[in-house]
């Protein structure tokens, strides 16, 4: 599912009703373009709570590991991947590891508001060309690779991606500012979370209904300031909903046994990460099974559905033997020894 946004939009025209049109919709509302501003959130956050006792020598070699890996996935199994660009806003995040939490806060809000803002002067969206579907439905590995790197390359110094850029290295600067406010302590307080998600919940709720009222949904639309405040607007608190639910559901007796079970696969984060893409490379490229653009949406979630309850069976077996995954295990080589007496 994750493509660019224009075969994204040619593949969900083909199903505009019953149960495959309310899949694709979930995925937009819930799913599309929403975990990487999580992830860049907790990523900061963990961050704040590590550089304190590993110092900056452990997370600079920790970043080189995340590189290598990055770099390895790109050539050879995805071009989507973040992990390079972690890298980079990594050390960024470093170099700005001393600001107070209100500045970085400020700083993320303005990044956050420019990556919608500057789309009032984006160049118009790269349509799907029959040489990329080509690439993915019949080509080689070889002639894969080759394609996968030059689009990779082609991609990382455009606006759009400076675009994104900000916008994933906003959530990371909120993260890390949540964490030198001490606010993660409120975590623990489960009429705070309350207030956060329906606050949330309710600015997302009368954005979306301001935008639709204004008629500015339909992409034949003109450009317009207001509209793309309002966008911004809407995606920060559809995120923070978003990732405040499963914290608040924490603390309810009758999700919590469910939510432990997740939690270990949270533990193997990037072992998880990196297995799926190889698994689908192998299932979806010509190469492989060459299933790409052939499944429907429910074949695809469903799919899905079993590849995370492999998962999660195999992070049940693998943490009661060891204390990581085997690509985090790896990772923790690369950064080596943490620094003595940092603080």
């Amino acid at each position: 599912m994750h493509t660019s946004n224009a075969f994204f939009a040619e593949y969900a025209s083909r199903y505009g009703h019953g149960l495959n049109h309310f899949l694709l919709l979930a995925l937009m509302v819930l799913v599309r373009s929403k975990f990487y501003p999580i992830f860049s959130f907790v990523f900061g956050a963990s961050a704040a709570l590590g550089l304190p006792a590993q110092g900056p020598g452990f997370f600079l070699r920790r970043l080189a590991g995340l590189f290598l890996l990055g770099a390895l996935q790109v050539i050879f199994i995805w071009e989507g991947d973040v992990l390079v660009q972690y890298v980079f806003m990594g050390c960024l995040l470093l170099l700005l590891r001393n600001w107070g939490a209100k500045p970085l806060v400020i700083l993320g809000s303005f990044l956050l508001l420019f990556s919608f803002m500057g789309d009032l002067w984006e160049m118009p969206q790269k349509q799907v060309s029959e040489e990329s579907l080509a690439a993915y439905e019949t080509g080689t590995f070889s002639e894969l690779m080759f394609f996968r790197v030059q689009e990779y390359l082609q991609s990382v110094f455009t606006w759009a991606a400076l675009l994104f850029y900000s916008r994933i290295f906003a959530f990371m600067l909120m993260g890390f500012a949540f964490v030198k406010s001490n606010s993660i302590s409120r975590l623990t307080s489960p009429a705070w979370l309350l207030r956060v998600f329906l606050g949330h919940l309710a600015l997302a709720i009368g954005v979306a209904i301001l935008v639709q009222l204004a008629g500015w949904r339909g992409e034949a639309n003109e450009t317009l300031w207001l509209k793309e405040l309002c966008l911004g607007i809407y995606f920060y608190a559809t995120v923070i909903t978003l990732a405040s639910l499963p914290v608040l559901l924490w603390h309810t007796s009758i999700l919590q046994r469910f939510l432990s079970s997740m939690r270990l696969l949270g533990k193997l984060t990037l072992t998880h990460y990196l297995t799926q893409n190889l698994l689908f490379s192998l299932l979806f490229y010509g190469y492989g099974l060459g299933l790409f653009n052939k499944l429907e949406p429910w074949q695809c979630v469903l799919l899905y559905v079993i590849i995370i309850a492999l998962q999660l069976g195999f992070s049940v077996w693998c943490l009661k033997r060891y204390k990581q995954g085997p690509v985090e295990w790896l990772l923790r080589r690369i950064a080596g020894k943490k620094q003595k007496g940092a603080s």
